[in-house]
């Protein structure tokens, strides 16, 4: 369904309360003073790092992921290509299990051997689906989609397991690159604290920061 600003989230209830059993059973989601990639604060953390280390859970997040790239379909891309690090935790096994080739963008360019900052045989005019953990400023999304761009392929979608809401979609649509998620943090939040893992408090620091 869409949720919001052209949002998607395309997983059922039951579907979305295992993938929130897995994010506490791994310890995924922490509370404290953070500052993330983006170089934002926040009062929470996804470590969604952490899941690969849980193979029974490490699988329900991949199958969210393909249940979502199969509604996409499957002729819609040629390549799987994950972002580092985390992107990579799931879109390696993702592209295996889909049979589709997998390239990865290095977090900064290699500085020796062929100093490049992707990595694999991404063949040109391609069409590549970038896989990410989590959406918050969009930065490294949008470098992933200059980079495969300029390699002389381009990208069909990006997705990620969980979007944070806190960056509009809109910042995509100069480069005409559509955004998907799993799901979003008001959905997690919602659960949690039906769950009782967080309280009042908590639940309004973690949506105190997304958009409206």
């Amino acid at each position: 369904m869409i949720i919001d600003n052209g949002v998607f989230s395309l997983i059922s209830n039951d579907k979305l309360n295992n993938l929130v059993n897995a994010l506490i059973e791994c310890q995924s989601f922490k509370f404290g003073n953070y500052t993330l990639s983006s170089g934002k604060t926040s009062s929470y953390y996804l470590d969604l790092r952490l899941i690969q280390s849980y193979p029974k859970y490490h699988k329900i997040i991949l199958e969210s992921y393909i249940d979502l790239i199969k509604n996409l379909g499957m002729d819609s891309f040629d390549y799987v290509c994950g972002i580092a690090t985390a992107g990579l935790i799931y879109s390696v096994p993702i592209a295996n299990s889909l049979n589709k080739p997998h390239v990865y963008i290095r977090k900064s360019k290699k500085g020796y051997g062929r100093e490049r900052n992707l990595e694999g045989n991404l063949k040109n005019n391609s069409k590549v689906l970038l896989i990410d953990d989590v959406f918050t400023s969009g930065s490294s999304l949008i470098d992933g989609f200059n980079i495969i761009h300029d390699s002389g392929s381009k990208v069909s979608n990006s997705l990620v397991l969980i979007d944070r809401l806190e960056t509009s979609h809109s910042i995509f649509d100069s480069i005409n690159m559509k955004l998907l998620s799993v799901t979003n943090i008001v959905d997690i939040a919602n659960i949690l604290h039906s769950k009782s893992i967080i309280d009042d408090n908590q639940k309004n620091l973690v949506l105190a920061n997304i958009i409206d």
